[in-house]
C-alpha cells in the first residue's frame, strides 16, 4: 500500500508469537506498516510491551492493568507506576470495564480503572479503554473524567481511544465529542457484522483508528487463524469499501491520528 498504515492496539509479545516475531514483524513492515502499538494488560506484559519497544523505534509501548487482572491492583500498583514513570510508554492501558468475563469482581474493575485513569492523567499520557458489554458503566465513568481533565493533552489532541469499539454508531459519537478516538478492529470485515459496519461508515476518518488487536479478532480472509499486525490492511480495505473511498486515504488518516493520539511522528 502506498500510504503509511498503523496497527493501534496489538499483543504481539504474546507467547503466541515465540517462535516467528522477528518473522511477524518483518512481513508487518513489508506490508507497509510504520508503527505498532502494544498494549500491556498487567505488569509482566506491559514489561514485554516495553522490551519490544526498545528494540524497534516503530514499535510503541502502553502500560496498564487490564480489567482481567484488576483484582491484582493492589499487588502490581507501585511497579505499575513506576513502569509509567520512566517515559517510555506511549500510554496507559489497556484499561476498562469486561462485564462479560467478569474474571476480576465488578468493584475492582472499578478501583483499578478509576486509578488508572488518575494515574494516565498524572503522567499525562492517553487512556486505552477495553469496554465489554459495559456500555453505560463505561461512558458514565468516561464522561465524568473527561469534564474533570479536559483536554490535557493540548487542545488539538485525543485523550485515549476506545479499543475494538463494539458499541453503536451512537455512542461513538458520544466519545468522539469527550475526545476519544474509535478503533476499528477485524471483526468489522465479518458479512454480518452490521453495527460495526455502520459504525465504520459513520464515524469521520479524523476521528479513527484501526487495529488487529494480534493474536486475537483475526480478519476475514484470515479468520480461523493467529492474527498479526499485518492483516490489519484488511480491516482498512473494508473500511475503505463501506465508506466509498480508497484504502490509502483510510491507512493515511488513521495512521495520523494514531500518530497524534500517541505523540509519535509517522513518517
Amino acid at each position: 500500500m502506498n500510504a503509511p498504515v498503523v496497527d493501534a492496539h496489538a499483543h504481539t509479545y504474546s507467547r503466541q508469537f515465540d517462535d516467528d516475531r522477528d518473522a511477524t514483524f518483518q512481513r508487518a513492515w513489508d506490508a507497509g506498516l510504520v508503527a505498532v502499538v502494544e498494549v500491556g494488560g498487567d505488569v509482566d506484559s506491559s514489561r514485554r510491551a516495553l522490551a519490544l519497544s526498545d528494540a524497534d523505534p516503530r514499535v510503541h509501548a502502553v502500560a496498564g492493568i487490564h480489567p482481567h487482572e484488576a483484582q491484582h491492583l493492589d499487588t502490581e500498583r507501585e511497579e505499575l507506576r513506576a513502569l509509567v514513570g520512566t517515559g517510555r510508554f506511549v500510554g496507559v492501558g489497556e484499561i476498562g470495564f469486561d462485564f462479560h468475563y467478569n474474571h476480576s469482581p465488578r468493584e475492582a474493575q472499578f478501583a483499578a480503572f478509576l486509578w488508572q485513569l488518575d494515574l494516565a492523567r498524572e503522567a499525562e499520557l492517553p487512556v486505552v479503554i477495553h469496554c465489554r458489554e459495559a456500555d453505560d458503566d463505561g461512558f458514565a465513568v468516561l464522561s465524568e473524567w473527561a469534564r474533570r481533565v479536559g483536554r490535557y493533552l493540548g487542545p488539538e489532541r485525543e485523550i485515549g481511544m476506545l479499543h475494538c469499539f463494539a458499541g453503536n454508531a451512537e455512542l461513538a459519537q458520544r466519545y468522539i465529542e469527550l475526545g476519544f478516538l474509535i478503533s476499528i478492529p477485524g471483526p468489522v470485515t465479518y458479512k454480518n457484522n452490521d453495527r460495526g459496519q455502520l459504525v465504520a461508515r459513520s464515524v469521520p476518518l479524523t476521528a479513527m483508528l484501526v487495529e488487529t488487536d494480534a493474536p486475537y479478532l483475526t480478519p476475514n480472509p484470515h479468520r480461523g487463524t493467529r492474527n498479526e499486525p499485518a492483516y490489519v490492511l484488511e480491516t482498512i480495505r473494508m473500511v475503505a469499501q463501506l465508506r466509498g473511498c480508497t484504502p490509502e486515504e483510510v491507512a493515511t488518516a488513521t495512521a495520523q491520528n494514531a500518530g497524534r493520539l500517541f505523540g509519535f511522528r509517522i513518517e
